[in-house]
C-alpha cells in the first residue's frame, strides 16, 4: 500500500469524511448500531431521500478501511450484518459535532441547517419536514 502524503493532518479528515452521506452515515451509527436496510431506512426518513445501495455500500466500505465503521456478521440464519462505530469512529463523530456547532455559532441569515447538532448527538429527535 503507498503511503498518502497530505500537507496539513485536517486534509486527511476532510477527505476520510467526503462524501455526501458519509458524515449522516457516523453520526446515525453513533446514535445506535444499524443494519444495512436499518441504515438506509433512517436516512431516508431523516432526509426524504435516501442513497443508492451501491453508494451506500461504496461509502460504508470506505469508512471500514479507515477503521471508522466496523462490520459485524452474525452466524445466524437467515445472515445478520450490523455497522456499528469503531473507537475511533466515536472521537470522528465528536469532531463532526464540534464542527457544526460551530458552524451554528457562525450561522447568519444567509445558511440554513436542517437539523442542529442536538440531533447528531442524539438529543433530539429528528423529524422530516414535509
Amino acid at each position: 500500500m503507498e503511503k498518502q502524503n497530505y500537507f496539513l493532518g485536517c486534509n486527511y479528515i476532510i477527505e476520510m469524511v467526503s462524501g455526501k452521506w458519509k458524515p449522516s452515515i457516523i453520526c446515525s451509527l453513533g446514535v445506535e448500531p444499524k443494519r444495512f436496510g436499518e441504515l438506509r431506512r433512517y436516512l431516508l426518513d431523516l432526509y426524504g431521500i435516501a442513497p443508492a445501495e451501491k453508494v451506500l455500500s461504496q461509502q460504508l466500505h470506505q469508512l471500514i478501511d479507515d477503521q471508522i465503521v466496523k462490520r459485524t456478521n452474525y452466524n445466524t440464519i437467515p445472515p445478520k450484518v450490523v455497522y456499528s462505530l469503531t473507537d475511533r469512529g466515536k472521537r470522528l463523530k465528536g469532531l463532526l459535532i464540534q464542527m457544526a456547532e460551530f458552524a451554528e455559532s457562525i450561522q447568519d441569515d444567509s445558511v440554513n441547517f436542517k437539523y442542529s447538532s442536538a440531533v447528531m448527538k442524539g438529543e433530539a429527535k429528528a423529524t422530516r419536514q414535509k
